[in-house]
């Protein structure tokens, strides 16, 4: 009987070295989880019950409806109208389950810091689904129950992009837009996601799924930190230190006249 989540165990048919050379930030990866790891799985979550995670999620909780009167929207859920959007068929997303004997393992497998790494699940009902979009997190997935059908892009669209991304969205966060102007969709490829199986999509990847029966999954997410956050923090605590870095900006307007000399 397994006490926690093994991911050197678990990536043992691929091999850890193998992952972090070949598949890690660059393409994705799917493998089979042992019964025993399922069983652990689905024990440390607990009731797959709509009220009670919408309670548990510590960012939000959402519900997305889609159909041929009302286009992708989305809305806020709680305990009280969880089961309500659960049975007008919306797929249900609740982000940041406090479950830390699963992350806590992704996070030290990563070297990363435990609070980076955060669970979230999905509830999508038979017909239900995401639209195609990347993420700018690093996302481990874990199908529970049913059946999902992934569409994904064999590359990243975007590598390492420092937000996510709606395909077709006009609201595209300033950081993106030049990467994006640049970006061409990589060819995408089928996988069939059943109940024991972990299947790894690389950040900036595009991914688009659809049920054929009720499904759950659940989402292990790093939100990485990149060598630019170092680099501006440092920078940022090294001009602060000096009196011209924090001095006012005068005369940088449209016209750049008159003020103080060393804006021109």
């Amino acid at each position: 009987m397994t006490d926690r989540l093994d991911m050197r165990r678990i990536l043992a048919s691929i091999g850890v070295e193998r992952f972090f050379a070949d598949y890690w930030q660059t393409r994705m990866a799917l493998v089979p989880l042992a019964r025993e790891d399922l069983a652990f799985v689905r024990d440390t979550i607990g009731p797959l019950d709509p009220a009670r995670l919408a309670g548990l999620a510590r960012e939000e909780a959402q519900a997305w409806l889609a159909n041929d009167f009302v286009a992708h929207s989305v809305f806020p859920v709680n305990a009280a109208n969880a089961m309500s959007f659960h049975q007008a068929g919306a797929t249900l997303y609740f982000i940041n389950v406090p479950l830390p004997a699963l992350t806590d393992s992704v996070a030290d497998f990563l070297g990363a810091p435990r609070r980076q790494v955060i669970a979230s699940l999905f509830c999508t009902p038979a017909g239900g689904g995401a639209v195609p979009h990347f993420d700018k997190n690093e996302n481990f997935t874990i199908q529970l129950t049913g059946a999902k059908r992934w569409q994904v892009g064999e590359t990243p669209m975007v590598f390492a992009p420092p937000d996510s991304y709606t395909l077709g969205s006009p609201a595209i966060t300033p950081a993106l837009a030049p990467l994006l102007a640049q970006a061409e969709r990589p060819p995408e490829h089928m996988v069939e996601l059943t109940p024991g199986t972990l299947f790894y999509v690389p950040r900036g990847t595009v991914h688009h799924t659809s049920a054929g029966e009720p499904s759950w999954s659940l989402n292990l997410s790093y939100t990485p930190t990149m060598w630019l956050d170092l680099l501006r923090v440092g920078l940022q605590e090294r001009l602060t230190a000096s009196p011209r870095w924090r001095a006012i900006v005068t005369g940088a307007g449209k016209d750049g006249l008159g003020g103080d000399p060393a804006a021109r």
